[in-house]
This record gives C-alpha cells, sequence and structure tokens, in this order.
C-alpha cells in the first residue's frame, strides 16, 4: 500500500479492521490474547497498562480481568472531553463500567480516584499495551488522530506493546518528528518484537 494521509489511512484500515466478521474478530482477539499471556513481558510485569475496548478494536476485557486474577496491578486509561492528557485508574474488582460519549468502555470512579500520568507514576508499570488504527514495518503506529497516546507514550518508560489484527499491517506510516515506534506488536499471528 503506497502511503497517504494520515486521514486517508485511517478511514482505508478503520474500514478494512471492521469489514473483519465478529466472530472472527473475536477468535482473533483471544489468539492475540494468549500469545500475550504466555509471553515473559507480560508474564514478568508486575503492573500493566491497558486499554478498554470499544468498536473493531482488538477485544481486551476478557485479559484486563485475566491480568488481575493472576495477581498484576492494571491501569485503565479514561479519555476526559475538553482534557488532552489521559487520566488513569487502577483496576478493582468489582468495578461497574460505563460508555463514554465516544463508546469506549471505562469504569465508574470517582475524580478522586482519576490520575494524571505524573500521579500514576512513570515507573509503576512494566508494560503498555496500545490499541492502534494501523502498525508498519518499522513499528510506528497510527491511532485514532486525537494524539492522546502520542502525548502519554511520549512519557513512558515501560515496554510499548501494540495490539492489532494482521489486516492492520502497511509498509510504511507517514512519521512526524514526535511519532515514538512501539518496541512489539501482538497479532493473532504472534507477538513481533522491534529489532
Amino acid at each position: 500500500m503506497s502511503v497517504g494521509t494520515k486521514a486517508e489511512l485511517r478511514r482505508l484500515l478503520l474500514r478494512r479492521r471492521a469489514q473483519l466478521p465478529k466472530a472472527l474478530r473475536h477468535e482473533l482477539s483471544q489468539r492475540i490474547c494468549s500469545h500475550l499471556l504466555v509471553h515473559p513481558w507480560l508474564q514478568e510485569a508486575s503492573a500493566v497498562h491497558l486499554y478498554c475496548s470499544f468498536g473493531s478494536e482488538v477485544e481486551t476485557h476478557k485479559l484486563c480481568w485475566e491480568l488481575l486474577k493472576r495477581g498484576k496491578r492494571v491501569a485503565i486509561p479514561l479519555v476526559s472531553p475538553g482534557e488532552l492528557e489521559l487520566r488513569h485508574v487502577w483496576l478493582r474488582p468489582g468495578m461497574v463500567f460505563h460508555r463514554n460519549r465516544w463508546g469506549i468502555p471505562e469504569p465508574v470512579v470517582t475524580p478522586a480516584e482519576c490520575l494524571t500520568t505524573e500521579a500514576l507514576g512513570l515507573q509503576e508499570y512494566d508494560l503498555v499495551l496500545v490499541p492502534l488504527v494501523a502498525y508498519d514495518r518499522d513499528f510506528y503506529r497510527l491511532g485514532y488522530g486525537g494524539g492522546y497516546y502520542d502525548r502519554f507514550l511520549r512519557h513512558v518508560r515501560a515496554r510499548r506493546v501494540g495490539l492489532a489484527f494482521s489486516v492492520q499491517a502497511v509498509e510504511q506510516l507517514p512519521r512526524e518528528p514526535h511519532d515514538i515506534p512501539l518496541d512489539a506488536v501482538a497479532t493473532e499471528e504472534g507477538i513481533f518484537l522491534r529489532p
């Protein structure tokens, strides 16, 4: 695929991902999560930052609770209207979720429970599992265009792993100076590490 603008690629790749039948997305998501659960990066991690999936993304709901069951601390991002930065909350058993204005599932929490990236603590987690629209051979990611993860990942010292279906791969994405490559991408075919 030739490189187009980020907006053109975003439309194309979102459409491509959404065309995967729901049952197939579910099956492929299970494979991706199975690869993650046996990978040393995840097994050795004491705390993981993980997005809550929505729409046609790689499903992460069961993974969140499985990590908690295995004794991992799990941080969940929150997107607040009008704010440019992600907020975060530590997942607890029994938390209730609702859908925010974009349809993203988020835990129902008090403002006091919401942490800024700095308050969450950059050293607090070992692994960040990242949503994406597309990824390329050099492990750069294309997000939804809001810049939330771009700003967040600039502060992350933990390993960054994108979760994607293999149909989301492109040869090369357009890049800007602030773009940061991922350390790995997990697909249904396995986990691929950046050299």
